[in-house]
């Protein structure tokens, strides 16, 4: 009799410090016992069916009876049979959380290394990158030096193109003064010829007079000198 209270108080504490709304199908595991045994029944005169559930165990919850202290749960082999609830937890034990960060750790170690590599190419392209910027700015500098004397030679060329315009227009005011100069030279060079072609004439016509009126400008001797 006594042995029934003191379960039936265990019960009804356990039942006070377990939520009761447990729903079937979730999932439980065994807590850090080393091993946790299921019986057929809810109680510890039912057979045992598997002496010992591992701590860390993955458990389907079929079946929650929080008054009596017992789930009755499924193994992941299909083998179906009653656990006391406080060998039960919602969440893994430390065991599998350990596992978990190991197996987190080491891919974080993994994806470090992978980082690690993939950092040491980006730095090594970045090296690149600013190595071809550098050149880059090189060349750019000696086009800019390029450019700034093709102006130069541009503005020179726009220069003597000026001048040579200049000049040939110098040139022209000059030929067109040549041709003028000429021009006036043959005028003046035409005018002296009939100006002599003119006295030539006129010296001509006056000798030609001169020898009509000659004779009758002689003296006539008397005739009586001659008679004597």
């Amino acid at each position: 009799m006594m042995k029934s209270l003191t379960s039936l108080s265990a019960a009804v504490l356990l039942a006070i410090s377990i939520p009761a709304a447990a729903q079937s199908g979730s999932t439980r595991y065994i807590t850090d016992q080393l091993h946790v045994p299921m019986r057929s029944g809810k109680g510890n005169e039912f057979r045992i069916l598997h002496r010992g559930l591992p701590s860390g165990t993955k458990l389907t919850l079929l079946e929650d009876a929080p008054d009596d202290g017992w789930s009755r749960v499924r193994t992941p082999g299909g083998e179906e049979g009653w656990v006391r609830r406080q060998y039960l937890v919602s969440d893994p034990v430390a065991s599998i959380k350990l596992q978990r960060a190991e197996a987190n750790l080491e891919r974080f170690e993994k994806m470090e290394g992978n980082l690690g590599g993939e950092v040491r190419r980006l730095e090594a392209e970045n090296q690149k990158l600013e190595t071809a910027l550098d050149a880059q700015k090189l060349k750019s500098a000696q086009l800019a030096d390029e450019l700034k004397e093709l102006k130069r030679l541009s503005a020179d060329a726009v220069a003597l193109n000026q001048r040579h315009q200049k000049l040939l227009n110098q040139h022209e005011l000059l030929k067109q003064e040549q041709v003028m100069a000429e021009a006036e030279i043959q005028r003046l060079s035409g005018s002296d010829t009939q100006k002599w072609y003119m006295y030539g004439a006129f010296s001509v016509g006056l000798g030609a007079i001169l020898a009509m009126i000659a004779p009758h400008l002689r003296p006539r001797r008397r005739r009586s000198e001659w008679a004597n």
